[in-house]
């Protein structure tokens, strides 16, 4: 048979899986194939298993190259972790340390800013830190600046000293401070009407510290805003109850009555004695001493005790009846109180009198109760003289003043 026949043959073999050949093509090809002592399946076989023993001899050849080199690979990978190790510690566990302070919140459950001097408070926190469960970390003391985020650059009015701490979970945390110096007049001043003026003020906190996580320690900064209630300037004021004392006490008192001193936020203030300014609109009436007020928070009730000029109500009735119009009708006199002074161990409070001074708190007492209240302190009192007193006038009540316990000078 010809070269060129046998050719044709073989092409015919590998290629079998092209299609079904025809009948006659199929047995002349098998003929071809046989006469030239070409075994057709044995070459597919070969194609098939060719691929797997490549395979194995790369595995072998890997293998052989590890076992030759593994002293060269046991020292790169020792030079490579001996150089990510140390980055890592540095760089990576202190940046997800900061990132943990920096996701969790610093909540105030109270606070106390109490024994004020002009120039010191004790202050006094109650907070928390959170930390993923099952992470504990120790951090050094802290020194935590309170200041103004607006203010740049930054100015600390207060600094805070927390102690050392073993943060694990919900770690609640708790600092008294004693004669903490007020830092910055005007920034503490200007946080303070924050608080007393609005609903909400925000309190800003920073400080750095060195955190320890077992055998590695991280620094960290921390930097918080945190928004608290404020005082709303004392919405929700009244005077539940007053009266005139008649006749008027030895030092000139002349009214007695209770004043609720709503404080909306978190923070206790120890004012000491507050003086207030009792007023209708801009006309000064009188003054009225609160003594020992301790702000907490919510309804604070308090006696207050005051003098009523009563040649100035006279004088000015007709402007006071015009004030309170609207309240008249409604039974009731509209009063207003202004801050005057604040006194603590006999010490002016400049920075609690520059916000106080500045605050009108206003409020209705109803006419018949102050009546009322004020009959029953004179029954209960020295009545039956005051009555033989107006008795010995007739009909001059010239000195109805004196009579009330005020001179008409």
């Amino acid at each position: 048979m010809a070269v060129g026949d046998l050719y044709k043959a073989s092409q015919r073999a590998l290629g079998s899986n092209r299609g079904a050949m025809d009948p006659s093509e199929e047995k002349k090809s098998k003929g071809i194939a046989s006469s030239a002592g070409v075994d057709v399946e044995h070459l597919e076989s070969v194609s098939v298993d060719e691929k797997p023993g490549r395979i194995r001899a790369t595995n072998q050849k890997v293998k052989r190259h590890i076992r030759r080199f593994w002293c060269c690979y046991l020292i790169g990978g020792i030079v490579f972790l001996a150089i990510f190790l140390p980055l890592f510690f540095i760089y990576a566990i202190p940046a997800i340390a900061q990132r943990i302070v920096d996701d969790t919140s610093l909540p105030v459950y109270s606070a106390n800013i109490i024994d004020p001097t002009p120039e010191t408070v004790t202050f006094s926190i109650d907070t928390a830190l959170t930390v993923p469960a099952g992470l504990k970390v120790k951090t050094q003391p802290i020194a935590l600046n309170l200041f103004n985020r607006a203010v740049k650059p930054m100015v600390t009015y207060l600094t805070v000293n927390l102690p050392s701490y073993t943060l694990d979970g919900h770690t609640k945390m708790h600092v008294t401070q004693a004669d903490t110096k007020i830092q910055d007049m005007d920034q503490w001043i200007d946080t303070l009407n924050t608080a007393v003026y609005n609903k909400n003020f925000t309190l800003s906190a920073k400080g750095t510290t060195v955190a320890h996580l077992g055998a590695l320690k991280a620094d960290l900064t921390l930097d918080k805003d945190i928004t608290l209630a404020g005082l709303d300037r004392l919405s929700g004021f009244s005077i539940p109850s007053a009266r005139l004392v008649i006749p008027a006490e030895d030092d000139g008192t002349n009214l007695r009555g209770t004043a609720v001193l709503p404080n909306h936020s978190v923070v206790t203030f120890a004012l000491g004695n507050v003086t207030l300014n009792l007023q209708s609109k801009d006309l000064v009436l009188g003054h009225a001493l609160i003594q020992n007020v301790v702000l907490r928070p919510g309804n604070n009730t308090v006696d207050l005790s005051g003098r009523l000029e009563i040649s100035t109500v006279l004088s000015n009735l007709g402007q006071i009846l015009e004030n309170s119009a609207e309240a008249i009708r409604e039974g009731s006199i509209e009063l207003s109180a202004t801050g005057n002074q604040t006194i603590y161990n006999g010490q002016h409070i400049p920075y609690f009198e520059r916000v106080l001074n500045n605050l009108t708190l206003t409020t209705r007492v109803p006419i018949m109760k102050l009546l009322l209240d004020t009959v029953q302190g004179f029954l209960s009192g020295s009545g039956s003289s005051l009555l033989s007193n107006i008795g010995s006038m007739g009909n001059d009540l010239s000195n109805i003043t004196d009579i009330l316990g005020n001179s008409t000078s």
